[in-house]
């Protein structure tokens, strides 16, 4: 948007970079600091100021593929991968399967269960497409028409039909729940391209209640702003959901972050919220993202600890909980044999 650097937190986040890179606390200054040193240099020293012990890269940012998973371990002990389900679909779609047979529906389901031991878990975009309001009993013979249609209107590809958007959202829900994997679903604000009305969380209701995902692990992106309060009833009633706080920090005011994520603990156990930078593309939106992130977190336990709700070493650990052992426990990061972001 041609505004966007007159918003407070583009104003804010400038001068954020600018100290860090000594620089004046300008667009052009930071710009010619990037020229100057390169992207190697500019990533370590992002990276170290951020002091991230894990990276993990949702594959669905084109963008980053020049500097993939074995680039980033110059940076973090332990990177890898979360896979975006809607564009595995657009790819086979796209380029066609590796022994040029056909694509359908199956193809879908075998590229997931192929790369199930290699990631740490799922990520859909479903909310950008049709809306969180999954059709929990959608047919094999809906998804093969919404296919159809599909392929009849679109190219490059864009899977834009609700049926076929449920169907590969369950088939990942069944793989997921096979190989024990996390899903990461996005939530709230997004890009001008995402209906609002349709990515409140609480859309979720008919694959929450449905016992045959009762097992599976949802973790709801971007603090679901602005639903975030409506997120947080939903990881207090559901025991399979969880919260992240990326996006929303650094994105909005600090007011707007203080009180995200304010409303993410109103209900929810501090045992199920966890913090991501959300950063992709620039190494900058790492160090921003867990900058205010620590900023923030700080503010947020101190209220709760002159409110009376939490003492100093409950804060302390509830610290800890947030930044680390969640995720870590979430993501099952210790045994896992590829990637991860926090």
């Amino acid at each position: 948007m041609i505004d966007a650097e007159f918003s407070i937190c583009a104003l804010r986040n400038l001068k954020d970079i600018a100290e860090l890179y000594g620089s004046e606390s300008t667009l052009e200054a930071v710009e010619e600091y990037r020229r100057a040193n390169g992207i190697q240099s500019i990533c370590s020293t992002c990276f170290k100021a951020a002091r991230i012990s894990t990276i993990l890269i949702d594959d669905g940012f084109e963008v980053d593929k020049k500097h993939y998973i074995e680039w980033h371990r110059s940076f973090a002990p332990v990177v890898g991968r979360i896979l975006r389900i809607e564009r595995v679909a657009e790819q086979i779609l796209d380029e066609g399967l590796p022994d040029g047979s056909s694509w359908t529906l199956d193809s879908f389901l075998e590229v997931t269960v192929t790369v199930a031991g290699e990631i740490y878990g799922f990520k859909s975009v479903a909310a950008y497409y049709c809306g969180l309001e999954i059709n929990t009993n959608v047919t094999k013979k809906d998804a093969e028409e919404g296919l159809a249609q599909v392929l009849a209107v679109w190219k490059p590809v864009l899977v834009a039909n609700k049926n076929l958007i449920d169907y590969i959202f369950l088939q990942s829900l069944e793989v997921a729940k096979a190989y024990d994997l996390p899903v990461q679903i996005h939530t709230g604000f997004g890009d001008k391209g995402i209906d609002m009305r349709l990515s409140n969380p609480l859309y979720l209701r008919s694959v929450l209640e449905d016992k045959r995902y009762s097992k599976c692990r949802f973790v709801l992106l971007h603090t679901s702003y602005p639903f975030s309060r409506e997120a947080s009833y939903l990881a207090s009633v559901h025991s399979q959901v969880y919260l992240d706080f990326g996006l929303a920090i650094p994105k909005l005011s600090v007011h707007g972050m203080i009180s995200a994520v304010k409303e993410l603990i109103e209900l929810a156990p501090l045992n199920k919220v966890m913090f991501s930078t959300d950063g992709y593309a620039f190494p900058e939106t790492f160090y921003l993202g867990a900058k205010k992130s620590r900023e923030v977190i700080f503010s947020v336990l101190r209220d709760a600890c002159i409110d009376g709700d939490l003492s100093i070493p409950e804060a302390v650990e509830a610290a800890k909980d947030l930044f680390a052992r969640n995720a870590i426990n979430f993501y099952k990061i210790g045994s896992a044999n590829s990637v991860v972001s926090l």
